[in-house]
């Protein structure tokens, strides 16, 4: 009895202690939960801190392309205006001038839009609009658009759709159309003396992507851009594809640049479900192709754009660099645009006296009479005086009473409710658009306005 005594203390023992260590485990254990717990809470306070940071930085952005293209218009249109020289007195020289002021802002614009894109990239913010894209068009795009280039720059260009290759490819156009400018804008810069080259073609079968989409696809077509310039090293390759990164210094010293343009093409090819890719040797050439899943063309899908379309009449690229860059006088209305503008009455709603004095001075050069309008009391003032008017063109950011507000009110007022009604903002994104559209709006322009954009969605509303 002693003996069986003496085992059940000591199993009690052995049963306090190892209670006593499940008892530590359990406290040991509810420590570590509460610093996983601390550590969660920090971990989503930071993420809700740089999500707070980053939307910031996209407001931040979108305000200043806004106060950015406000005094780019005026200086755009006016620039454009004197380069016209429809006056016949100025000389030679000083249409170059004017010229190269044009080009000057729009190089501008063009940096203000990379900056807005790669912003809009990097918040998970840009949209895709899937249609059927002919290859013929994208043939076109890229001749419409570079072959001055060539010419220009002394460069043999050569566009080839290989034997084989599908009609069309389903994908978002302005994307695929913006990551080719991207491409052959860079061939032309660092290329001086050879040739570029832009091949539409279907991939080699066994190619190994990283892309899932690609994998998984039927069929993949590649667009290749190739050219014989300054080439890229091997080890710097990667760095390339880098926001605000090019090569070496000595080539932005050299060519100029923000080194966007590779970052955000590559982020296009993602969204699009395929891949951008680089072979080059120093001092031979560069070879960029892009690789897109070769889908079946669907249904249009009612998604906000990325951005407006494209102009009517493209800019030059503007990667060209300046020392070689001749300037180039905008092309002139045609007879027919111009007598569709030549005695119509047009509002023009806009607070800032530059822009409304070089939109005044553009209508009226080409016949139009105008009334001017700082705020949306004056424009209803003068829309209540000149029942005759044919349309308005309504700036949008506006105090007090903004552009929305006014379009929805002339929507609303009997007599006036069916008038024409362009908003010229500097708003650029696609909700903008969207928004000014939802408020009655039949068109929208974006500051800076060229003149060919703008005249011809007047022309299109004052025929219907």
């Amino acid at each position: 009895t002693e003996q069986l005594l003496q085992q059940l203390q000591g199993s009690n023992v052995e049963l306090d202690r190892r209670s006593k260590e499940l008892e530590d485990r359990a406290q040991l254990l509810e420590s570590r939960n509460r610093e996983i717990a601390r550590a969660s809470g920090s971990l989503e306070a930071k993420s809700q801190e740089l999500a707070r940071v980053s939307q910031y930085k996209s407001q931040f952005l979108t305000n200043m392309s806004h106060e950015i293209r406000t005094p780019l218009n005026s200086m755009i249109i006016l620039a454009q205006m004197l380069a016209s020289n429809d006056e016949h007195n100025l000389s030679p020289k000083q249409r170059d001038w004017a010229a190269t002021i044009h080009a000057a802002g729009r190089d501008l614009l063009a940096l203000i839009n990379q900056i807005l894109d790669l912003s809009k990239v990097e918040a998970g913010r840009t949209e895709t609009h899937v249609e059927a894209c002919p290859l013929a068009d994208v043939r076109e795009f890229a001749e419409r658009t570079f072959r001055p280039v060539a010419l220009k720059r002394g460069l043999d260009f050569a566009i080839e759709i290989a034997p084989g290759a599908p009609a069309s490819v389903a994908t978002d156009r302005q994307l695929l159309e913006q990551i080719l400018k991207n491409l052959l804008s860079n061939a032309f810069k660092f290329t001086e003396r050879g040739r570029v080259e832009l091949r539409l073609h279907r991939a080699l079968p066994g190619r190994v992507f990283r892309s899932d989409v690609l994998r998984q696809a039927r069929e993949v077509i590649a667009f290749t851009v190739s050219d014989t310039g300054i080439g890229i090293p091997e080890s710097e390759q990667e760095t390339i594809f880098e926001a605000f990164q090019q090569a070496d210094s000595s080539i932005t010293r050299k060519y100029g640049g923000t080194g966007l343009g590779l970052t955000i093409s590559r982020e296009y090819a993602r969204l699009l479900g395929g891949e951008l890719t680089v072979q080059s040797q120093r001092g031979v050439g560069s070879t960029f192709t892009l690789y897109l899943p070769l889908l079946e063309p669907a249904p249009a899908q009612a998604l906000e754009p990325a951005q407006l379309a494209p102009p009517l009449t493209p800019a030059a690229p503007t990667t060209v660099p300046p020392r070689e860059s001749a300037p180039l006088t905008p092309a002139p209305l045609t007879p027919a645009e111009v007598e569709a503008l030549a005695g119509k009455k047009i509002l023009i709603v806009e607070d800032d006296a530059r822009n409304l004095y070089a939109t005044t001075a553009l209508l009226e050069n080409y016949g139009v009479t105008v009334l001017p309008a700082s705020n949306a009391r004056e424009a209803f003032a003068a829309l209540a005086e000149h029942s005759d008017t044919d349309l308005v063109l309504m700036d949008i950011m506006m105090p007090e009473v903004d552009g929305y507000q006014a379009a929805r009110q002339i929507r609303a007022t009997p007599g006036i409710e069916k008038l024409p009604i362009i908003a010229l903002t500097a708003k650029a994104s696609g909700a903008d658009r969207e928004q000014c559209l939802a408020a009655g709006c039949n068109d929208v322009v974006i500051k800076p306005a060229q003149t060919r954009q703008l005249v011809a969605a007047m022309v299109r509303l004052l025929g219907r």
